[in-house]
Protein backbone atom coordinates (compact mmCIF):
# COMPACT_ATOMS: atom_id res chain seq x y z
CA UNK A 1 0.00 0.00 0.00
CA UNK A 2 1.57 3.36 -0.84
CA UNK A 3 2.06 6.09 1.21
CA UNK A 4 0.42 9.94 0.92
CA UNK A 5 3.05 11.84 2.57
CA UNK A 6 1.29 15.38 2.25
CA UNK A 7 -1.62 12.72 4.19
CA UNK A 8 0.87 11.75 6.52
CA UNK A 9 2.77 15.23 7.52
CA UNK A 10 -0.96 16.59 7.70
CA UNK A 11 -1.72 14.20 10.34
CA UNK A 12 1.58 14.95 12.36
CA UNK A 13 0.94 18.85 11.87
CA UNK A 14 -2.37 18.62 13.21
CA UNK A 15 -1.22 16.48 16.11
CA UNK A 16 1.64 19.78 16.58
CA UNK A 17 4.39 17.27 15.72
CA UNK A 18 6.46 19.71 13.32
CA UNK A 19 9.81 18.09 12.70
CA UNK A 20 7.57 14.64 12.02
CA UNK A 21 5.54 16.56 9.27
CA UNK A 22 8.53 18.66 7.50
CA UNK A 23 9.92 14.48 7.23
CA UNK A 24 6.92 13.55 5.83
CA UNK A 25 6.40 16.29 3.70
CA UNK A 26 10.29 16.07 2.60
CA UNK A 27 9.60 12.49 1.19
CA UNK A 28 7.28 14.13 -1.67
CA UNK A 29 9.16 17.69 -2.35
CA UNK A 30 7.36 17.20 -5.84
CA UNK A 31 3.80 17.16 -4.67
CA UNK A 32 2.67 20.99 -5.21
CA UNK A 33 0.73 20.26 -1.54
CA UNK A 34 4.13 19.32 0.25
CA UNK A 35 5.52 22.03 -1.51
CA UNK A 36 2.69 24.40 0.59
CA UNK A 37 2.70 22.57 3.57
CA UNK A 38 6.68 23.25 3.50
CA UNK A 39 6.79 26.93 2.69
CA UNK A 40 3.83 26.96 5.67
CA UNK A 41 6.97 25.35 8.40
CA UNK A 42 9.71 27.24 7.26
CA UNK A 43 7.32 30.40 7.59
CA UNK A 44 6.17 29.90 10.90
CA UNK A 45 9.60 28.24 12.27
CA UNK A 46 7.93 25.18 13.22
CA UNK A 47 9.84 22.30 13.24
CA UNK A 48 12.20 23.98 11.17
CA UNK A 49 14.05 27.07 11.63
CA UNK A 50 12.65 30.34 10.43
CA UNK A 51 13.62 30.46 6.93
CA UNK A 52 11.39 33.58 4.86
CA UNK A 53 13.51 32.78 1.90
CA UNK A 54 13.28 29.04 2.09
CA UNK A 55 9.48 29.58 2.72
CA UNK A 56 9.34 31.73 -0.43
CA UNK A 57 11.21 29.35 -2.36
CA UNK A 58 8.58 26.58 -1.64
CA UNK A 59 5.20 28.95 -1.97
CA UNK A 60 6.49 29.80 -5.51
CA UNK A 61 6.95 25.97 -6.29
CA UNK A 62 3.77 25.29 -5.28
CA UNK A 63 2.26 28.82 -6.94
CA UNK A 64 2.94 27.55 -10.20
CA UNK A 65 1.47 24.23 -9.89
CA UNK A 66 -1.42 26.07 -8.96
CA UNK A 67 -2.51 26.21 -5.42
CA UNK A 68 -4.46 29.21 -4.11
CA UNK A 69 -3.13 29.99 -1.02
CA UNK A 70 0.59 29.32 -2.18
CA UNK A 71 0.00 31.78 -4.56
CA UNK A 72 -1.50 34.12 -1.86
CA UNK A 73 1.30 33.88 0.20
CA UNK A 74 4.18 33.87 -2.02
CA UNK A 75 2.28 37.28 -3.58
CA UNK A 76 2.69 38.81 0.13
CA UNK A 77 5.87 37.87 0.33
CA UNK A 78 7.19 40.12 -2.94
CA UNK A 79 5.22 42.85 -1.62
CA UNK A 80 6.56 43.22 1.41
CA UNK A 81 10.29 41.42 0.53
CA UNK A 82 9.47 38.22 2.83
CA UNK A 83 12.25 36.34 2.04
CA UNK A 84 12.43 37.87 -1.48
CA UNK A 85 13.27 41.49 -2.93
CA UNK A 86 10.01 43.63 -2.92
CA UNK A 87 8.79 43.05 -6.44
CA UNK A 88 5.51 44.47 -7.12
CA UNK A 89 4.73 43.51 -10.52
CA UNK A 90 5.26 39.32 -9.49
CA UNK A 91 3.50 40.01 -6.32
CA UNK A 92 0.14 41.18 -8.72
CA UNK A 93 0.75 38.51 -10.77
CA UNK A 94 0.11 35.79 -8.00
CA UNK A 95 -2.26 37.63 -6.07
CA UNK A 96 -4.21 38.13 -9.04
CA UNK A 97 -4.68 34.60 -9.92
CA UNK A 98 -5.30 34.01 -6.27
CA UNK A 99 -8.41 36.77 -6.27
CA UNK A 100 -9.44 35.07 -9.23
CA UNK A 101 -9.91 32.04 -7.89
CA UNK A 102 -11.57 33.19 -4.98
CA UNK A 103 -9.12 34.13 -2.53
CA UNK A 104 -10.38 37.50 -0.39
CA UNK A 105 -6.64 38.24 1.51
CA UNK A 106 -5.36 38.00 -2.20
CA UNK A 107 -7.52 40.51 -3.43
CA UNK A 108 -7.18 42.80 -0.41
CA UNK A 109 -3.54 42.66 -1.06
CA UNK A 110 -3.92 43.57 -4.55
CA UNK A 111 -5.95 45.96 -3.57
CA UNK A 112 -3.31 48.05 -1.97
CA UNK A 113 -0.72 47.60 -4.09
CA UNK A 114 -3.16 48.86 -6.75
CA UNK A 115 -3.65 52.03 -4.29
CA UNK A 116 -0.32 52.96 -4.59
CA UNK A 117 -0.30 52.53 -8.25
CA UNK A 118 2.04 49.62 -8.57
CA UNK A 119 2.19 46.61 -11.06
CA UNK A 120 0.18 49.06 -13.68
CA UNK A 121 -2.26 49.47 -11.21
CA UNK A 122 -4.88 52.58 -10.30
CA UNK A 123 -7.24 53.84 -7.29
CA UNK A 124 -10.11 53.10 -9.50
CA UNK A 125 -8.70 49.09 -9.73
CA UNK A 126 -8.07 49.03 -6.20
CA UNK A 127 -11.37 50.65 -5.30
CA UNK A 128 -13.20 47.54 -7.76
CA UNK A 129 -11.30 45.16 -5.85
CA UNK A 130 -11.16 46.17 -2.42
CA UNK A 131 -15.19 47.08 -2.88
CA UNK A 132 -15.86 43.64 -4.10
CA UNK A 133 -13.74 42.06 -1.22
CA UNK A 134 -15.56 43.88 1.25
CA UNK A 135 -19.27 42.81 -0.48
CA UNK A 136 -17.92 39.37 -0.06
CA UNK A 137 -17.01 39.53 3.63
CA UNK A 138 -13.49 40.55 3.87
CA UNK A 139 -12.81 41.81 7.17
CA UNK A 140 -11.12 44.69 8.59
CA UNK A 141 -7.89 44.79 6.44
CA UNK A 142 -10.35 45.38 3.61
CA UNK A 143 -12.45 48.41 5.40
CA UNK A 144 -9.12 49.75 6.40
CA UNK A 145 -7.29 49.83 2.93
CA UNK A 146 -10.48 51.48 1.96
CA UNK A 147 -10.78 54.15 4.55
CA UNK A 148 -6.66 55.18 4.23
CA UNK A 149 -6.63 55.33 0.53
CA UNK A 150 -10.01 57.04 0.48
CA UNK A 151 -11.18 54.79 -1.70
CA UNK A 152 -14.66 55.66 -1.81
CA UNK A 153 -13.83 59.04 -3.64
CA UNK A 154 -12.55 57.32 -6.82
Amino acid sequence: MSVDHYEAGMNAYDQGCYEEAWRWFMQSPDDPRCQYALGVLHSNGQGVSRDFREAARWYEMAAEAGIVPAQNAIGFAYANALGVPEDFDRAARYLKMACDAGELAACVTLGEIYALGHAGGNREMAADLIKAAIDAGAGEEAHEIWTRYELWKT
